[in-house]
C-alpha cells in the first residue's frame, strides 16, 4: 500500500486504494469518527474499525472553480468539488469532485461515488468521484 498520510486517516485512502469507501468507528463505543482519529473523544480507546460503506448520499455544499490552483490534470477548470452527507452513516461528510461540471448542481441532491485514480506530480492518488442520481 503507498503511504498517503502519516495521520489517522491513512485507511481511508487505503480502501480507495483497494476500490472502497471506509470509515472509521471506535471498537470501544461504536461512535463514527471523521475526520479519523487516533483516540476516540468519546471513550478513550485508541482501537477503531474501518468498515465499508456505499458512497451515496446528499450534497451538502459545492463550489465551481474556475481557476487552476495545480490540480491533476484531469481536473482542469471548470471544475465542481462537493461535499457530500452519506446516507445511513451519521456525522460524515466527504469531498470529492462532480463528474459533469458544466451540469446544475444543488443542494439536497442525490449523487453517488466512484473511485478514480488521478496522476499527481509523479504519484497516482486515489479520488472520489461524484455523478447525480
Amino acid at each position: 500500500m503507498t503511504q498517503y498520510t502519516t495521520g489517522a486517516d491513512q485507511a481511508y485512502f487505503e480502501g480507495l486504494e483497494a476500490g472502497e469507501v471506509r470509515v472509521q468507528s471506535c471498537a470501544g463505543c461504536g461512535t463514527v469518527h471523521w475526520p479519523a482519529v487516533f483516540r476516540c473523544p468519546e471513550c478513550g480507546s485508541w482501537e477503531h474499525k474501518w468498515k465499508a460503506v456505499k458512497p451515496v448520499g446528499k450534497v451538502f455544499s459545492w463550489t465551481r472553480t474556475w481557476h487552476d490552483f495545480g490540480a491533476p490534470k484531469q481536473l482542469q477548470p471548470p471544475f465542481v468539488t462537493l461535499v457530500v452527507t452519506l446516507d445511513g452513516v451519521d456525522h460524515v461528510r466527504l469531498l470529492g469532485t462532480l463528474d459533469k461540471p458544466d451540469e446544475p448542481v444543488s443542494i439536497g441532491q442525490d449523487v453517488e461515488g466512484r473511485i478514480e485514480t488521478f496522476d499527481f506530480q509523479g504519484r497516482k492518488i486515489p479520488a472520489l468521484i461524484w455523478s447525480k442520481v
